[in-house]
């Protein structure tokens, strides 16, 4: 059902797209400082563009934030790592100690 409601919504979205696309065909010059200018640029392409570019950073941040979480895991499995064998004896000492106390009874 999911699948379905998912091919639907991208199908209408891109029948947004073309028909924002045909709507939107006159041309803009962006001008900056000290008199800067672009060519003449359509309005359809300057709006894809920058949804583009908010996809691309968005997916930049989005590698950068999982690089940074592996990161965190891999110094967290060495911490654990590093606790259990710290632990390990105790417990070793503990089994030892119960397994006395049985052999006693």
């Amino acid at each position: 059902m999911f699948r379905v409601i998912k091919t639907i919504f991208l199908t209408l979205l891109f029948i947004v797209g073309i028909t924002f696309s045909m709507e939107n065909t006159e041309t803009l010059v962006l001008q900056y400082y000290f008199g800067i200018q672009t060519p003449p640029i359509p309005l359809f392409l300057l709006v894809l563009f920058a949804i583009l570019l908010g996809v691309f950073l968005s997916g930049v941040g989005f590698i950068i934030d999982v690089r940074s979480l592996k990161k965190a895991l891999r110094e967290k499995e060495r911490e654990i790592a590093s606790l259990e064998e710290e632990i390990n004896p105790l417990r070793e000492r503990n089994r030892s100690m119960v397994e006395g106390e049985t052999r006693e009874s």
